[in-house]
């Protein structure tokens, strides 16, 4: 074949590469001009958080969710003293929503007026249970040893109120831990022993920090005893005021260590709870920051402050389940970014009650009182 023939077929092909080419080079500069996503990078967009996205979260699940961030300890749920006592059911579907989440802990009522209400003679068969179901739910218990029987406390004292005898208390502590071994290594002790409502009322009020680390002296030297490499939270301390009803939280811890408190906890435990506003905010989280200076200046740098509850009620004068679910998600974005605290936990699981009209009943943060989701089971929710 000679060259001249050759030349219309090496023209064609010329064209056909060049067209090819032309197309490729289209491509590429179309794809370079789409701007990058937050779902593409699988972060969160800059300048914006989980708590700032929630007004498009339909958008959001079908482009990809909008990072959640929480401390690296992880974060669980508590439910109060009711949990211990749900039917099999109830508790199953309660842990079944956890577990849909990736919540590690769980925090438990070991009530201590109940399983010894005869002194000398303990009931662990409600707990047993929970621990149990914790256990296969891949939960890690917080064990929250509060609530003195009748035969430990003064007569005609309030069901809150402390016990005669700090050795009392000590000695459940320490047979609680035996009789759990390894199965339960994290124990908080009593619950916010701060407000006078939770503490015996105002008799007991003035003298709360003192009388509370006796309390705790004993309850660590009993559980270590125990069990050595257990971790004792001190403190449960909720938000606010110094008066008749309350202490703040850095007032009691101050008046703690003034007791002699500094040998006797592995972490100081608080319950920042805020409501809408941000002067709250910045009172609540201004004594959290308070608290943790006065560790600082104890030398206690190394011990974590757990936040072992966070919350807000849905009732009928609260958020929305929307507000709510925005609150708790600032709430554990608060908690992550404060290297010092250890575990956030969540209360509760589920609403207390069907009134919307009762503020202690329309805490739940996963479920509704009838097991309907609520707005943040759909911010946590990992898995089916």
């Amino acid at each position: 074949m000679s060259r001249r023939t050759q030349l219309p077929g090496l023209r064609a092909v010329s064209a056909a590469i060049a067209l090819v080419l032309g197309l490729v080079a289209a491509l590429v500069l179309s794809a370079m001009a789409m701007p990058t996503t937050g779902a593409d990078r699988g972060t969160t967009p800059s300048g914006s958080s989980a708590s700032e996205q929630l007004s498009d979260a339909p958008q959001q699940e079908r482009r990809g969710r909008a990072a959640l961030v929480v401390p690296r300890a992880g974060y669980g749920f508590s439910d109060g003293a009711r949990l211990v006592q749900l039917s099999r059911g109830d508790l199953r579907r309660q842990l079944d929503a956890v577990a849909r989440t990736d919540a590690t802990w769980l925090r438990v009522p070991f009530n201590w007026s109940h399983i010894e209400s005869v002194r000398g003679t303990h009931d662990w068969s409600q707990v047993d249970r929970v621990v149990r179901a914790a256990r296969r739910h891949d939960l890690t218990v917080l064990a929250n040893i509060s609530y003195a029987p009748t035969w430990a406390r003064a007569a005609e004292s309030e069901a809150t109120a402390p016990p005669r005898s700090a050795k009392a208390y000590g000695r459940f502590a320490g047979a609680a831990a035996q009789h759990f071994g390894s199965k339960v290594r994290h124990w908080e002790l009593w619950n916010e022993p701060n407000l006078a409502s939770h503490y015996g009322g105002k008799s007991y009020h003035s003298r709360a920090p003192e009388t509370y680390t006796k309390l705790v002296k004993r309850a660590y030297r009993a559980i270590k005893k125990q069990d050595r490499r257990s971790t004792v939270l001190a403190g449960s301390l909720t938000a606010g005021l110094d008066n008749d009803k309350g202490f703040r939280m850095p007032t009691f811890v101050r008046r703690m260590y003034a007791a002699g408190a500094a040998k006797f906890f592995d972490a100081i435990s608080l319950h920042p709870y805020t409501t809408e506003s941000e002067a709250s905010w910045k009172r609540v989280y201004g004594d959290v920051d308070d608290v943790r200076t006065l560790m600082r200046r104890r030398g206690h740098a190394d011990r974590p402050i757990w936040f072992t509850e966070i919350g807000n009620s849905t009732s009928t004068d609260g958020p929305s389940q929307k507000e709510q679910a925005a609150l708790l998600v600032r709430s554990l974005e608060a908690a992550a970014s404060r290297p010092y605290v250890g575990p956030a936990i969540l209360y509760a699981i589920r609403d207390g009650g069907a009134d919307p009209t009762v503020f202690g009943q329309n805490f739940g943060t996963l479920l509704t009182f009838d097991f309907e989701p609520k707005r943040m089971a759909k911010v946590l929710r990992t898995r089916s």
